[in-house]
This record gives C-alpha cells, structure tokens and sequence, in this order.
C-alpha cells in the first residue's frame, strides 16, 4: 500500500489532469415544474403492511393527506388496483447505463441518475471508487456539483460515497491495489472539500494505521464512516465503533469471514446496535436465505438494500471498464478476469424483487429496506422513505407483478 506521494509519482503520467473539471462543470440552476396532483385508489405498500389509499394529495412536491375527494385544482392519478410504494434510495451505486461516477463529467451523473430512476431509485448516493488522485477529486467534485443542482428527470443526489482509497489490499474485491492508499486524515480532508459539502458517506478499513483518526474526524463532521474491504478483528470494530464508526459496507462481501472464535467485521455488524449494514441483494454476493436473516438480526431501521451497481448495469453482456480494469458481464454478473464479482448489473427495484421472490420476504419489508431504512440510515428518516405528510413526494406506482407504471421524485413525475 503506498503513500499519496508515491502513488502521484507512478500515476502522474497516467491520466491527464483533472484539475479543470470543477472549471468546466456547467450545471444550470434547474427548477423542477412541480404540478399538484391527487392519487385515488391502490394499496400503499408502507414499512408495515399494506393498507387501502385513502387518498394521497400531492403538493409543492411534498406528500399530504387528502380528503376522499380532490377539490378540483389537482392532476388525477388513478392508482386503482395498483400498489403505491415510497421511492428507493441507494446508498451504493456507482454507475449505470454505461456511465460511472469516475467518469466525471457532469453527462455521466446525469446518465446514471435517469437510469436509476427509471428502475425505482428516487435518492442516492453517486460511489466513487479508488482512482488516481486527481480523478477522485474531479469525480467528487462533480458528484457534489449534482448533489447541489437536481438532475431533472434523474434519482435526487442525496451525497456522494467514497468507497476508498484507505482500503486493505488484502480485501480488495474489485477495487484497484494500484489506487489504495494509507490513511492519512489530511488526504481525507483534501477529498472531502473536493466534494464542497456533499460528502455523506466514506468506506474504509478500520484496521489500518491511522484509520481511527480519519474515523473520528469524519463522525465529527457529519460524514459516516463505513467499514468495508477490511480484515478487522471484532476488537478493532469496536474501537472503530468507540471512535464514531456507523456503518458497514456490502456485508459479508470484501471482509474477512465470520468465525466463532473471531467474529471479525461481519460479526461486529450484527453484535452491535450501533452501526448499520447495506447488503448487495442479487442473489449472487449474498444467499438470498442468508438476507433474510440479516435483517431479522438487525431489526427495524438498521439494514439497506443497496445495488453497488457498476456503468455496466442495463447494458447487458460485454466488457466494460471499472476503476482502470476490465469486467465482463456474463448472465447478469460482472467479474474480474480471476472470476471475482466486480459490483453488480441489479437495480433497486430488481433487488425488491429479489428480496420477496427470492428470500421470501413481505412486500412491505422489501420496501422497508429500501427506501425507510436506507433515509434513515442517512438521517433522512423524517422526510423521505415513508408515505406520509409532511414527506417528500418520492412515490412509486406498480402492478401485482412488481413491475414499474410511475416514478416521481419529489413531486415531478419522470
């Protein structure tokens, strides 16, 4: 694992210089036309159970309780025989539709975010991977730029996820070891005010030199530290978690395994309150039995359906590049040329499927961990991932087969 230093001097010649991205980004300052709309009929599919829509007034882009009948001055959405759900939120993505975060350029958050949109997700979490230096920072740059300046008919940009570069090398899955770096807490404060405020969430191994320290300062500055591609021992979790740890990244996948005599970083996530977990749910980088489980382990609020879904995702088979590597994507599943999983193709909506075909969950839990807990996890819980008043209008309308008839995000329907 190499210093920032020792990391510029190899790659310097490897890309060309990124430090005009921030110049050259041309958001507009976007208003969304938001009309109002009443929503008559369906069943909504809560964090609990399902219930009858009584109807469901939509204005300013915020969800309120309506009268059985609208007053005239409303557009009719009728939902009848359909299930009305709240808009999922990734904590994980990074890419879709042929683009990825590290592209950055503003087209490529724009592609990822209408994509994503267009399967389910009303919120997420733009992932940047480990990349030379100055890739990061203009990926960050970027990112943050779209968290500021809505995509109009794209996912809302909630923050931005930087999973990396203070990784272990010896977890690294489908990460880069040329990119990964030690961590040092001035390179973290130089990548968080890339991201100019919208940095929400940060992966790292918490076992590593000086990890504690880049811990803590994240917690203090409202950024959520996350443990993933970690060899921790159940001690070091529990230091980490003492420093401010919160979260743990793509469970079971990039981690040392759970034993009965060493825990490690999977056991800390399901001993510990404290922190939260994301799962991967398409089937192939956790037992489907196995996700049911977890969120029977961690209880109400502390588990997310994520997708980690790579520029691959929609594009069916093929090869594609992910941080500097080449991954083929064969039936569905994008590999490394050594045979290892490399993100995943899922969407949200997809990975609801697969939660309720596939682990045997409810179709209200499914939804539960996907869009109440994911907003909660992020400390949105009191205004996205419920149908309720006062929240925003983040609203998915589907058929008994689950499949998707409406989105809209806050309020605009895509």
């Amino acid at each position: 694992m190499k210093t920032l230093q020792q990391h510029q001097n190899q790659h310097s010649a490897s890309r060309p210089s990124s430090t005009g991205c921030h110049e050259r980004l041309k958001y507009k300052r976007s208003f969304r036309m938001v009309a109002n709309y009443f929503i008559r009929g369906g069943t909504v599919a809560g964090t609990g159970s399902l219930s009858e829509n009584r109807g469901l007034f939509i204005r300013d882009g915020k969800i309120y309780t309506a009268p059985p009948r609208p007053d005239g001055e409303q557009k009719i959405i009728d939902a009848g025989g359909m299930i009305i759900a709240p808009g999922f939120i990734d904590l994980h993505a990074h890419g879709g539709n042929g683009a990825d975060v590290l592209d950055g350029l503003p087209e490529a958050l724009t592609k990822i975010a209408s994509f994503h949109a267009r399967h389910g997700t009303t919120g997420m979490l733009p992932t940047i991977a480990a990349a030379p230096w100055k890739q990061m920072l203009g990926a960050l740059r970027t990112a943050g730029e779209a968290a500021v300046h809505p995509i109009i008919g794209g996912a809302r940009i909630l923050g931005v996820h930087l999973e990396g570069p203070f990784l272990n090398p010896a977890r690294k899955g489908a990460q880069n070891k040329d990119y990964l770096l030690r961590p040092n807490l001035a390179e973290m404060k130089a990548l968080a005010d890339a991201a100019g405020g919208q940095l929400r969430m940060v992966t790292l191994a918490p076992e590593l030199p000086g990890a504690i320290e880049v811990v803590r300062w994240l917690a203090d500055n409202g950024v959520i530290p996350a443990a993933g591609h970690t060899n921790a021992t159940f001690a070091q979790m529990m230091e980490a978690v003492e420093a401010g740890l919160k979260h743990v990244t793509h469970i079971f996948n990039a981690m040392a395994p759970l034993h009965h005599r060493e825990p490690g970083p999977a056991g800390a996530a399901l001993a510990c309150p404290d922190l939260s977990i994301e799962a991967i749910g398409d089937g192939a980088h956790i037992h489907p039995a196995l996700l049911k489980l977890l969120d029977r382990l961690k209880g109400e609020n502390r588990m997310a359906l994520v997708t980690d879904a790579v520029r691959a995702t929609g594009k069916g088979n093929g090869t594609f590049q992910f941080a500097g590597q080449t991954i083929t994507v064969q039936n569905g599943r994008a590999r490394l040329p050594d045979g290892t999983l490399a993100g995943s193709t899922l969407t949200m909506l997809q990975g609801v499927k697969n939660l309720v075909k596939l682990s045997g969950l409810t179709l209200p839990q499914a939804v539960r961990l996907a869009s109440a807990n994911p907003a909660a996890i992020l400390g949105l819980g009191r205004r996205k991932g419920k149908i309720a008043s006062g929240y925003d209008a983040d609203l998915l309308l589907l058929d008994q087969n689950l499949e998707l008839k409406m989105v809209m995000v806050e309020g605009s329907i895509v």
